[in-house]
């Protein structure tokens, strides 16, 4: 029989052994930024974790439904639903709408608790030239108008990782961050125009593999990446029905766990 609770710091190591095994991007820098500003939930099974849920909150109006993640032998039991069911309440209890990106198979899950398509986003990957390029501190201020709300808090943690590159001019940037598997471009921000030149520049300044989540706005964006679809997702909200801020500007998700 499994029983939940909120997860701390002290859970990092088995929240890490979980996406591990799920070949997810993460790293120990993301999971604790669900401790720290917002809730982590966990199923434990005889002490040892089998399922995460997290909800974490971008100001008043919304928040993220993230790393809804249970153990292959665990699956199928309703681990999942039920803490994305307690996370969501989470948000809604303090009047935020709840957004997520989902991957097919989890939007039939999500559809059941009520939550509705907004907008597709394609995950592409491919490798990086790790060529020398300039970098940029970002205009920071750019990012809330486009995404929604204010994030500064992810960004600046971001931001001061060693790895993180920036690519930026007045009207655009683009991040670069370390993950398990792939240095996650993301969030880009900008018009396509504006911000290709700096996608470019992120792609030719990374050593190794690549992953970036492009949203419909950026989708005039990939004939010109040179990389490769490798899966679909759809952003999916209860208590909106649109998404927040402008998209036009919204090319790139920082990834799916953080929208």
């Amino acid at each position: 029989m499994s029983t939940d609770a909120v997860l701390t710091a002290g859970h990092l190591d088995q929240a890490m052994a979980l996406s591990t095994e799920a070949g997810w991007n993460q790293i120990a820098e993301d999971w604790s930024l669900f401790i720290t500003h917002g809730t982590l939930f966990g199923a434990f099974e005889h002490d040892r974790l089998i399922a995460t849920a997290a909800a974490i909150p971008f100001g008043p109006a919304f928040g993220w439904i993230s790393m809804v993640l249970t153990t292959p032998a665990h699956r199928g039991r309703g681990h999942a639903r039920r803490l994305t069911a307690l996370a969501t309440a989470t948000l809604r209890d303090t009047h935020r709408a709840a957004l997520l990106d989902a991957t097919p198979a989890g939007a039939e899950v999500y559809q059941r608790l009520g939550f509705k398509p907004l907008c597709a986003m394609q995950r592409w990957h491919g490798e990086g030239h790790a060529r020398l390029a300039p970098t940029q501190p970002p205009t920071l201020s750019l990012d809330r108008p486009a995404f929604g709300a204010d994030r500064a808090f992810l960004l600046h943690n971001i931001l001061a990782r060693p790895d993180t590159k920036s690519f930026a001019t007045d009207t655009a940037f683009a991040l670069a961050r370390r993950g398990a598997l792939a240095t996650q471009i993301g969030p880009v921000i900008g018009t396509p125009a504006d911000a290709a030149p700096l996608v470019q520049s992120a792609i030719q300044a990374t050593p190794g593999r690549i992953f970036i989540d492009i949203l419909e706005a950026g989708f005039s964006l990939l004939p010109s990446l040179g990389l490769t679809l490798q899966r679909p997702f759809t952003r999916m909200a209860i208590g909106l029905t649109h998404l927040p801020g402008d998209p036009a500007k919204l090319l790139a998700a920082t990834s799916p766990e953080f929208g």
